[in-house]
């Protein structure tokens, strides 16, 4: 079964309704149940967080409480959360290339093996990380 990981951009957006086309398709296919979605726990916590603080996603106001959105994209939503050492060790090796969120999701990434990353950061795929965005 293909599997994606997801960044908080991307989880914002889908919280939102507002993911691009290609982004979007595989949100859909992880409902229904064709596809996997995971994330690092760092970017499920940075999710909570923007949604703690009302902030605005593609120019809509994120509605709701943190413990709302975890049940959106973990409890009744399409994605998994990611954890482990084998991440840490995967960590490891790509922190001196990243800012801590995006090596954080290039680690979970690596450690699962998982075919893209859902994310509109270029510095993921300039450094060679298939990505899923537009």
């Amino acid at each position: 079964m293909p599997a994606y990981t997801a960044d908080t951009v991307a989880l914002l957006a889908y919280l939102v309704d507002a993911l691009p086309e290609r982004a979007d398709r595989v949100f859909a296919e992880a409902e229904a149940g064709e596809t996997v979605v995971q994330t690092p726990t760092t970017a499920v916590a940075e999710t909570l967080y923007s949604v703690s603080r009302d902030k605005d996603v593609r120019g809509i106001t994120l509605q709701g409480t943190p413990e709302r959105a975890r049940e959106a994209l973990l409890d009744t939503g399409p994605v998994t959360v990611s954890a482990g050492d084998d991440e840490l060790v995967e960590f490891a090796a790509v922190v001196d290339e990243f800012s801590i969120h995006d090596a954080m999701v290039v680690a979970s990434h690596r450690a699962a093996e998982t075919d893209a990353i859902v994310t509109s950061d270029g510095a993921v795929g300039d450094a060679g990380y298939e990505t899923v965005w537009d």
